[in-house]
C-alpha cells in the first residue's frame, strides 16, 4: 500500500518510469520475492512522522537503520541476498541484505530507490553494493546506518579505481540495461553504468576531505590477516621515531577495514610490528591513497 502524497516527508511529483521502477516494484536485486510492503511500512512510516522534507526522512532512517530493525552487518548471515522480511527475522545480513531492506524501506514510504553497487574493488576482495534515492530530480548515494549522503569510505575507495577495469565499473540496476548487477544470482540483472557520475562524487571528496598536498593515505593489512590476536603496527620516520600506531584487522574484521595512517610524502617512512625490531621501507607513489599488504617474510606487498 502506497503512503498518502500529503505527507511531508514524501516527494510532492515523481516522473511516472521512475515510480514504476523504483517505488511500485517489489524486487531490488535478486532476492526471492515476498509482500514485504506492510511489515516494513509499519516499521518506517512511524519513523519518519516528525520529518519535514524527504530528504530529512531519508536521512534520518539511514542513520537509524539497526536502531529501527536490529539489522546489522554480519560475515555470518546465511545468504547475500536475503529479502526484507527475511533480513527483519534474522538480523544478520550482507551488504546485499542490507541494501535491500534499505531500497523497500525508502519506497514503503513512496521514496524512489534503487541498488548500485561494483562488482570489485582495486584493493579489496568481493563486490559491494549500496542504496541510492531519486530527490530534487536526481539520484543520492546513501549507506545503511550513514548520517550523510556519499558516504566517505566509498568515495575514497572509487577514487581508488581503475576506469579502464570492467569489473571496476559502478552500475544501478535498470530493467534496459546492458551490464549485469554484481550480486550472487541465480538469473541476470540487468543494469545501467553510472561510473561517471560517481567518480566526480569521488572527485569532489577527495577535494574536502582526502589527504592534504603534502600528506598520503597509507593503508595497510597483514596476510593472512590473524585469526584473533590484534596487533598493532608502527609508522617510523628517517630517524627511527615512532610517528603513529594503529591496529591491523584480525580475519572478522571487514574486508574493507584496514590500519590507516596519514603519511607525509617528504623523506622515508618505516613500518614495523610493535615489539620486534625488523622495519619496512614503504615504497614512494603520486597516488593520494597507499595500499600496502605485508606478508611475513617477504616485506611489502602492493
Amino acid at each position: 500500500m502506497l503512503v498518502s502524497a500529503q505527507a511531508a516527508w514524501q516527494p510532492e511529483e515523481v516522473p511516472d518510469d521512475i515510480r514504476r521502477l523504483y517505488i511500485d516494484s517489489n524486487l531490488v536485486i535478486s532476492e526471492d520475492p515476498c509482500d514485504w510492503r506492510e511489515t516494513v511500512g509499519n516499521i518506517f512510516r512511524p519513523a519518519v512522522e516528525h520529518c519535514n522534507s524527504p530528504r530529512e526522512a531519508v536521512l534520518y532512517i539511514a542513520a537509524n537503520m539497526t536502531n529501527l530493525t536490529g539489522v546489522y552487518y554480519s560475515i555470518e548471515r546465511r545468504r547475500a541476498d536475503m529479502n526484507a522480511l527475511e533480513a527483519l527475522a534474522e538480523k544478520k545480513v550482507s551488504c546485499s541484505g542490507q541494501t535491500i531492506l534499505m531500497v523497500c524501506a525508502y519506497r514503503s514510504l513512496g521514496i524512489p530507490a534503487r541498488a548500485v553497487g561494483i562488482p570489485t574493488w582495486n584493493h579489496i576482495r568481493g563486490n559491494h553494493s549500496w542504496p541510492e534515492v531519486y530527490l530534487d530530480g536526481e539520484w543520492h548515494m546513501i549507506e545503511f546506518n550513514e548520517k550523510d549522503f556519499n558516504t566517505g569510505w566509498v568515495m575514497e575507495n572509487i577514487g581508488m579505481l581503475d576506469p579502464n577495469d570492467p569489473n571496476q565499473r559502478i552500475l544501478a540496476v535498470h530493467p534496459a540495461g546492458t551490464r549485469d548487477f554484481p550480486v550472487y544470482q541465480k538469473h541476470r540483472i540487468p543494469a545501467t553504468d553510472v561510473t561517471e557520475r560517481y567518480n566526480k562524487l569521488a572527485a569532489d571528496w577527495y577535494a574536502k576531505y582526502g589527504p592534504a598536498p603534502h600528506e598520503q593515505r597509507l593503508m595497510v593489512e597483514l596476510v593472512p590477516r590473524p585469526e584473533t590476536e590484534v596487533l598493532y603496527l608502527e609508522m617510523l620516520d628517517e630517524e627511527g621515531n615512532v610517528m603513529d600506531t594503529r591496529p591491523l584487522p584480525i580475519k572478522t574484521d571487514d574486508v574493507r577495514k584496514f590500519a590507516v595512517f596519514a603519511m607525509p610524502r617528504a623523506g622515508k617512512h618505516y613500518l614495523r610490528l610493535k615489539g620486534t625490531t625488523a622495519k619496512l621501507e614503504v615504497p614512494t607513489t603520486p597516488n593520494a591513497v597507499q595500499v600496502l599488504r605485508i606478508q611475513a617474510g617477504t616485506g611489502p606487498k602492493k
